[in-house]
């Protein structure tokens, strides 16, 4: 169905076993996806990380939102290399929550991520970081990477993360710089990528 639909703007197959290597494989060569500008892959357990990031390596310039959690797999590494090829992303979605249920065996070192942000999405509007307090890993120096992202990222307007330890420091350093009720706990928000589709606004009502 997927390729014998016009070329696609907005596309959600979140938690779709069946979108696949092969599918998504046959979309990029069918050029399905050279005009998508939102793409929300979470928890498709059976798509690879590489033919992901093939596809950002393309395509990610032209991505506004990027939904990609629930791969136990995905580490700092993968989001370090894709968010360079992503340079006018707004809306990003990344992690996996409960990471000691999902036995996520590895560390997130969360600095380098929120440093390539810093350096390659200034348009930057909403992210959220969904790794529980057990799985990132920081240090008193994250400060430093924080204040690069609160100051090249003018745009951000919500920064989610879970409840902790890290989440405490990073909204202290917001509020410090007087912008309040910015980063947000994954407890009581979430982010969406509804207001890219192309008639959002006729669907807001009173």
């Amino acid at each position: 169905m997927l390729n014998e639909s016009p070329n696609l703007r907005y596309l959600s197959v979140a938690y779709c076993d069946g979108f696949t290597d092969q599918v998504f494989l046959a979309m990029i060569k069918n050029k399905k996806v050279t005009s998508l500008e939102a793409l929300d892959i979470s928890n498709t357990v059976n798509l690879s990380s590489e033919e992901v990031f093939d596809f950002l390596k393309i395509y990610g310039n032209q991505l506004k939102g990027f939904m990609y959690t629930g791969n136990v797999k995905i580490t700092e590494q993968f989001w370090i290399s894709s968010i360079k090829h992503m340079k006018n992303i707004r809306i990003v979605v990344m992690g996996t929550p409960l990471g000691w249920f999902k036995k996520i065996a590895t560390r997130i070192h969360v600095d380098q991520i929120i440093e390539s942000f810093a350096i390659n999405c200034p348009n930057l509007q909403r992210l959220e970081i969904q790794w529980d307090p057990e799985t990132i890993r920081f240090n008193e120096n994250s400060r430093k990477f924080i204040d690069h992202i609160r100051l090249k990222c003018s745009r951000l307007k919500s920064l989610v993360l879970s409840d902790g330890e890290y989440y405490e420091m990073v909204k202290s350093n917001f509020e410090r710089a007087e912008r309040f009720k910015i980063v947000r706990t994954t407890t009581s928000y979430h982010t969406s990528m509804v207001n890219l589709l192309k008639y959002y606004h006729q669907l807001l009502f009173n």
